[in-house]
């Protein structure tokens, strides 16, 4: 196949060589246009140029032969003679009709210059001769007294010319098809000679890969022969090596089996060594009187510790050497012995100190159980005493005559005195008064498991039953929680430790249960929640849960939280005349005890915890029950009626604004989300108006929870939202359960 690149090479030769002919051509034509015949200008319309020629000269007169040589007779075949007697027969009738107008001979010159023309231009043919005629010189003459011989002269050498440029012009045209010719020719050769030679140059390039493969398929065939071999002695090498590998695995596999042997029985006298100095600590850990066994434990612990120790040292020396000996063997055996020789020790020690500390707890627990007794009445005569005084206050109250109530400055217009009125709401006093008249009558129906010495022990297993599950209340136990204790309050059997208890056992048994239930749910705010806010919502999220099934135990949590934190009615409770300052904080909450009343800032701490657990309540969502879902029993609408109740109040120094900012901090976000514009209102109520009143009665060395307020409410109302507290339940929290 012919390269394209030398097609392309001989084709632009080719193409070069007709242009070069080409140009050639133009410029014949070129030269002839630029000579100085070329510069002459004619008119085909000889009328104007006849009439000047006339005008200035007559015919110029030549010489004879020199008409004979411009004679355009000579150029006639004798084909043409007709033509010729036409032409002359025109020259007669011309120069017979003599003068006519100068237009008609211009016309006569037109044709004749074409006649002339046309005869020059064709070709004498093969055998025609030309014969002069006797007339040409008359002609001729006519022509030239008829015509201006200049221009015939100037056309016939015009003529000529151009005949002879197109005979150039064909012989260039001839050489060239020649020069073509002979170009295809020497192109169609070359073609041919590269054609053949790029198929030589593959044939050899074949026979070269060829020679090669064959000569690269000798080697291989070579290697793999010497491979064969070599693979031959490595196989029988191999076959020596694996079977000397095979015994000395057999042999080291009967070496490690025998080892393995001895140590298994090694670990089996180390295990036992072990499982006894367990059961040893055990017998220590399950002994109930651990400072009875105090002396005898660290001695024997240290024996056990040296044995342990001392056979781990024979087991590792084993397992480092790899072998096991008589002697290893003998030594473990002793310690086994030893060490159990020192369990017998420790079960006398323990039983010995059981017997001992069981006699002293019988006492130490008659003891207890009389001073609790003597506790429990001191409470019980307190609360009743407390009630007492309250209804004769009411009592005195309805008996003052309606006249008397309208004249005393000291009567307001609630049915309240005016001291108790500025203390608290007529609504909250009644609500008040009913929540305590409630507990006293659920005090009074589990008497009976206070005074009576034979129901202590089933009165410590339902305290045991109550106060188990609440003790130990997470996130992940809410629900559980609050099935077991609806359980148990309904009536059921629970598990409380080794025992099942009932509420049926003893008809005072519902009653307390209840009771201390209350009083465990509100301790955990003063204990727990007082140090960590998030965990009073798991806390809330289970009273909630057992109020909406026993409305009874919300109203006895209810009457707790306000006996341990007055504030939350809000009830500031004033100080009867004659009752002693420690009286009177025992009143509003202080705990007395040992003869010493408790300090503010304790107080303030115990205050904080309920406030914050009460806040988790009424903000708390009801948890998820099977069954039909109920509304909350104490839900947000109750914070909000409490905070409407404290700013109906003259505020007291401390209290309110520690309570005010912890409840905030707790369910303002909830109160904000549900009261929107109302609740802004509210906070601005507080800024504007409640805290410079909380300032006026507070001194300033005592200021702290009062900057702590207006801060906290001043960056409220500029972000428009109250953060989120942490360990709040949202409705995510909720749907996570699965029932």
């Amino acid at each position: 196949m012919a390269d394209p690149r030398v097609l392309s090479r001989r084709g632009l030769t080719v193409t070069s060589t007709i242009n070069s002919s080409s140009l050639g051509v133009n410029g014949v034509l070129q030269g002839l246009a630029s000579c100085s015949k070329n510069l002459l200008q004619y008119d085909t319309h000889w009328k104007p140029t006849r009439e000047a020629l006339d005008e200035i000269s007559g015919p110029p007169k030549l010489p004879a032969d020199l008409l004979r040589s411009v004679s355009p007779s000579k150029n006639l075949s004798l084909g043409e003679t007709n033509t010729c007697s036409s032409l002359e027969h025109g020259s007669e009738t011309q120069n017979e009709e003599g003068e006519e107008e100068k237009d008609q001979n211009g016309v006569v010159f037109d044709e004749m210059v074409s006649f002339i023309g046309k005869k020059d231009l064709e070709m004498p043919k093969a055998g025609c001769t030309t014969t002069e005629n006797p007339n040409d010189g008359l002609r001729e003459k006519e022509l030239l007294a008829s015509y201006d011989n200049t221009h015939v002269v100037i056309y016939r050498l015009e003529t000529e010319k151009r005949l002879k440029a197109q005979e150039d012009l064909d012989s260039r045209e001839e050489k060239l098809r020649e020069h073509s010719k002979k170009l295809q020719t020497r192109k169609r050769r070359y073609l041919q000679q590269k054609e053949n030679e790029r198929v030589e140059e593959r044939l050899q390039s074949l026979q070269a890969l060829q020679l090669d493969e064959k000569r690269k398929s000798e080697e291989a065939r070579l290697r793999q022969k010497k491979l064969e071999q070599s693979h031959a002695e490595y196989a029988q090498k191999a076959v020596r090596r694996v079977k000397e590998v095979e015994e000395l695995r057999l042999k080291v596999l009967r070496q490690e089996q025998l080892f393995k042997k001895q140590m298994m029985q090694l670990e089996t006298l180390f295990k036992g060594i072990g499982d006894t100095a367990s059961s040893i600590q055990q017998i220590f850990q399950e002994c109930r009187y651990q400072s009875a066994v105090a002396t005898f434990k660290p001695e024997i612990s240290q024996e056990v510790a040296k044995v342990l120790k001392i056979s781990q040292n024979a087991l590792d020396n084993a397992r480092e050497s790899e072998q096991v000996t008589e002697a290893n063997f003998a030594f473990v055996q002793d310690c086994s012995k030893l060490i159990q020789t020192i369990l017998l020790k420790t079960k006398n020690v323990v039983q010995e100190a059981t017997i001992k500390a069981t006699k002293e707890e019988a006492e130490l627990q008659a003891k207890a159980r009389e001073e609790e007794a003597k506790k429990e009445k001191e409470i019980a005569d307190k609360e009743r005493a407390q009630v007492a005084l309250m209804r004769k206050k009411q009592e005195s109250q309805a008996s003052t005559s309606p006249s008397q109530n309208s004249s005393s400055p000291a009567q307001s217009k609630s049915g309240l005195s005016k001291e108790l009125s500025s203390c608290i709401s007529e609504t909250a006093w009644k609500e008040y008064s009913r929540l305590v008249t409630f507990k006293s009558e659920i005090v009074k129906s589990a008497e009976p498991l206070h005074t009576d010495k034979s129901l202590k022990q089933l009165k410590f297993d339902l305290m045991k039953a109550v106060s188990t599950p609440v003790n130990s209340i997470s996130e992940e136990s809410i629900l559980d929680k609050i099935q077991h204790l609806n359980k148990f309050l309904s009536g059921s059997s629970i598990q409380a430790g080794s025992k099942q208890i009932s509420m049926g056992l003893h008809e005072a048994a519902p009653g307390y249960c209840k009771e201390q239930l209350a009083k465990k749910f509100v301790d955990q705010g003063s204990q727990q929640v007082s140090s960590s806010v998030s965990s009073a919502f798991p806390i809330a999220a289970v009273i909630i849960g057992v109020w909406s099934r026993f409305p009874d135990v919300g109203d006895l949590i209810l009457v707790r939280f306000y006996e341990e934190c007055p504030f939350l009615v809000p009830f500031y409770i004033p100080k009867a005349a004659g009752m002693s300052d420690t009286d009177y904080l025992a009143t509003i909450g202080y705990v007395y005890k040992d003869g010493q009343i408790e300090q503010q800032d304790k107080y303030l701490k115990r205050m904080t915890g309920i406030v914050r657990l009460y806040a988790a309540i009424v903000s708390s969502e009801p948890p998820p029950s099977r069954q039909q879902s109920k509304p909350h029993p104490h839900g947000i609408e109750r914070g909000w009626m409490w905070l409407a109740r404290m700013l109906n109040l003259q505020p007291r120094a401390d209290y309110t604004a520690t309570a005010l900012y912890e409840f905030l901090s707790v369910a303002g976000h909830v109160l904000m989300g549900q009261y929107k514009k109302q609740f802004g209102k509210l906070l601005n109520t507080l800024v504007l108006d409640y805290i410079p009143k909380i300032e006026k009665v507070t001194a300033k060395e005592k200021s702290g929870p009062v900057s702590r307020l207006k801060s906290f409410l001043e960056k409220c109302i500029k972000d428009q939202k109250i953060p989120i507290p942490d360990g709040y339940l949202t409705p995510q929290f909720w749907r996570s359960f699965r029932f």
